[in-house]
């Protein structure tokens, strides 16, 4: 467990300071620190070789940045498609849409049209014409991946800008992409900015959240609410009309679920970037039900927040979150990082560089980049024309577990599926869930793996797998501080 002072300061909200710091910032050398009009990040293992690789997505026509990770830096490779494709890219995917076992890119773009590319190997993109997908021309921000209709295959939801209807996709088993119309979450007026998949009533069904930024439906434009749809099966949604999450207005940026307060179920987590807008952090009940939760975290603080992601940093055993933060027009905005009781309560972390360097950042996503166990963060700026990227090693100390699964029944990537551990930390039991998905908050995605923080425990009692075909996989009494890798019905 990392060393923490705990400290109570500002609004009666607690704050922490990292004795060392748990973030430092990897040099210029040994990283992908580019500078361009950057949006959304993505960690993805392009290349088979074991480490993640790096994408990040940029606007105002400049190309996106392909690093390959080479273990002890990121070189940025140039020879690709994707790299010299200029384009007005916002949100981008690392996604194995034909389930052949290598990642292939999506990226979405506010001008003209989304382009997937197919992974030959050897560093080689090919960009596909793959029917509605590729051929609809929208301004989109990004894209959600889950395989809607249980048939192993990974279908796709697009957010997209200016009141233009959201789109809905049905994969043909890796061929083609229909669009499926007459659909109430394929829908107009929204001003989408992000969207996540996450099974919130516990049918094993993936419900849909959808961010929005401004209504202009109406003759003077407002703010816009959310949208929430739950899955009925089969492409059919219902929509959820009542409660805070629905109904409040914000100029919404950024969405993620994950379970913050550690009860086995999926919370929502939601950033606006309005200098009059909170963050919000909504608990499940179990059923789908949503209860806006004041942490004495979020509430003080009005930022404008875009990127964010969670994870346990610290390696306690519950999960924590980084905020991505900045606009124009904002001076002396700082990113923010929260640390979890695993109660859901939150404190601070002040005075290390990651939280007191001045940037106008919007993705940011984690990776174990150097396969020490702990999360390292990448952060995508945009201010000041070129500003430089970020990358931050962590330096935690502490137990940890990775998984990585392979699909078969399901889709090849695992997309949805729920793995929860049991241990013991400091002597009492401890039961731990997460839910592997291909976004985290704004245009961005965390590498594809399941981590777990082990708060010292030695020794995982048992680990179980809820795979998305609904085959469930357990394995007993295995040694903390690895990397498991499982294919679905070959443990």
């Amino acid at each position: 467990m990392y060393p923490l002072l705990v400290l109570l300061l500002f609004a009666g909200v607690a704050t922490a300071r990292a004795e060392p710091p748990l973030f430092v910032e990897i040099p210029d050398h040994a990283t992908a620190v580019d500078g361009g009009l950057s949006r959304g990040v993505a960690f993805g293992d392009a290349d088979g070789d074991g480490d993640a690789d790096l994408l990040v997505a940029n606007t105002i026509n400049y190309p996106e940045f392909l690093y390959r990770n080479d273990g002890d830096r990121f070189v940025q490779v140039m020879e690709t498609e994707p790299s010299l494709a200029g384009g007005y890219t916002e949100g981008v995917n690392w996604v194995d849409f034909d389930n052949d076992g290598d990642l292939d890119i999506f990226a979405a773009r506010t001008q003209g049209a989304n382009s997937l590319y197919r992974n030959e190997g050897d560093w080689t993109f090919v960009e596909q014409d793959v029917g509605d997908l590729s051929n609809d021309r929208s301004s989109s921000s990004m894209a959600c991946w889950a395989d809607l209709d249980g048939d192993g295959w990974l279908d796709v939801f697009v957010v997209n800008r200016g009141g233009e209807i959201d789109a809905l996709y049905r994969n043909l088993e890796g061929r083609s992409f229909a669009r499926i119309d007459n659909n109430v979450a394929s829908r107009a007026g929204g001003d989408g900015r992000s969207c996540v998949f996450a099974d919130l009533n516990g049918d094993r069904n993936p419900d849909l959240y959808v961010g929005n930024f401004v209504d202009s439906s109406t003759e003077t434009p407002t703010k816009q609410r959310n949208y929430l749809y739950f899955n009925l099966g089969d492409f059919r949604f219902t929509e959820i009309l009542e409660g805070h999450a629905v109904e409040s207005r914000a100029l919404t940026y950024g969405l993620s679920a994950t379970d913050a307060d550690n009860d086995g179920d999926l919370d929502l987590f939601v950033t606006n970037i309005s200098s009059s807008d909170h963050n919000h952090l909504y608990l499940n009940n179990g059923d789908g039900t949503l209860d806006l939760h004041d942490a004495g975290l979020f509430t003080p603080f009005s930022t404008p927040s875009k990127g964010h992601t969670w994870g346990d940093f610290d390696l306690d055993g519950d999960i924590d979150v980084a905020i991505a933060n900045g606009t124009e027009g904002t001076e002396h905005i700082h990113n923010e990082l929260y640390l979890n009781d695993g109660a859901a309560n939150f404190a601070a972390v002040t005075g290390e560089t990651f939280v007191t360097s001045a940037q106008i950042s919007a993705g940011i996503a984690w990776s174990d980049i150097d396969a020490d166990g702990d999360l390292d963060l990448y952060v995508a700026n945009w201010g000041d024309g070129d500003e430089d990227n970020v990358m931050y090693q962590n330096r935690a100390q502490g137990t940890w577990l990775k998984v990585s699964l392979t699909g078969s029944e399901s889709n090849r990537m695992a997309i949805g599926a729920r793995v929860s551990i049991t241990t013991r930390i400091a002597g009492l039991p401890s039961r731990q869930v997460r839910w592997l998905g291909t976004t985290t908050g704004y245009a961005s995605q965390n590498e594809s793996v399941v981590h777990f923080g082990l708060g010292g425990a030695t020794l995982i009692e048992r680990l179980v797998i809820d795979w998305p075909s609904g085959q469930r996989d357990t394995l007993e009494g295995m040694a903390a501080n690895q990397h498991l890798r499982i294919s679905e019905g070959e443990t």
